[in-house]
């Protein structure tokens, strides 16, 4: 029994010091960002894994599927503070544009950035850009994008045409 309660510590500790581990595109990919156009399949599985390293900073929402069944995602990415109120800042987003009137809105709310990549094909590189942001984003080490996010909420559509994208990548 204490062999095994002792194991579970060991896992519950790697998972947690896991999590705060995000994995740089590179570092993930097994190649320098850039140098290979990356399959829409790793760019999802890339995304998700951020959104598992950092659940108190990146939340992935499937809004679609493509006519060749890829999954269309969105990436939100904000401080902690601000995740648990993506609802309400949304809310208050409408009220400020006068499309809700239920009640005052509150001008002093974190702003909403929305960043679409690869609507074109043929244009592969986007998507590789998008990677780069997130990991930048959620980088513990940039201090700068902390002070951001502390004001922003950047939601990030990594591919907007993944079936474009995989038939020029392939």
């Amino acid at each position: 029994m204490r062999i095994y309660l002792a194991f579970s510590f060991f896992l519950l500790n790697a998972m947690h010091s896991f999590s705060q581990n995000s994995q740089s595109p590179d570092a993930f990919l097994g190649y320098k960002l850039g140098t290979k156009f990356t399959p829409h399949y790793k760019i999802t599985a890339y995304v998700k894994s951020l959104a598992q390293s950092r659940p108190d900073m990146v939340k992935v929402e499937k809004y679609g599927e493509t006519f060749e069944g890829r999954e269309l995602l969105l990436v939100y990415v904000t401080a902690s503070q601000n995740m648990q109120r993506l609802e309400e800042i949304r809310m208050n987003n409408l009220r400020i544009a006068g499309i809700e009137k239920d009640k005052m809105a509150i001008i002093n709310s974190p702003a909403i950035v929305w960043m679409s990549y690869n609507v074109h094909g043929n244009e592969p590189s986007s998507s590789e850009a998008a990677m780069k942001t997130l990991f930048e984003l959620v980088d513990p080490a940039n201090q700068k994008a902390k002070e951001w996010l502390k004001n922003t909420v950047v939601i990030i559509d990594p591919c907007l045409n993944p079936d474009g994208r995989d038939r020029y990548v392939n």
